[in-house]
């Protein structure tokens, strides 16, 4: 029984420290989620020329991470996969419209939502 009381005090925990550090994000019904947004995207530099060489010739494409949004397993049931979340930040740090890919669940409470660029956003990317 010590073991629910560790899984209860962490999710408590969990939910405080998002609810006051994390990354906003609207969902399709309008409902909003927080969690942590990483988006180390470079699909719009991928195959662009730059200084004479192309920057896809010289990424290995293991190396790119997709953007993620790390959320509670208990929100992360609200994402359907192929669902749009909204990103509540300035473009600038990748915020914007998003299609979930996948989840990612680390077994410990938490799933990395795995992002792909809405089809509208077309590598608007900066």
């Amino acid at each position: 029984m010590a073991a629910d009381r560790f899984r209860e005090r962490a999710a408590r925990m969990d939910r405080v420290l998002i609810d006051r550090l994390g990354d906003q994000a609207t969902l399709e019904d309008g409902t909003t989620i927080r969690g942590a947004f990483v988006s180390p995207f470079l699909g719009a530099q991928i195959g662009a020329k730059a200084s004479g060489f192309r920057l896809g010739a010289s990424i290995n494409a293991e190396q790119i991470k997709e953007p993620t949004f790390t959320v509670r397993s208990v929100d992360a049931a609200k994402v359907k996969r192929g669902a749009f979340i909204t990103i509540d930040l300035p473009d600038v740090d990748g915020g914007g419209r998003y299609k979930m890919v996948r989840p990612e669940p680390d077994g410990a409470g938490m799933v990395d939502l795995i992002l792909g660029a809405d089809s509208e956003r077309s590598d608007d990317i900066k």
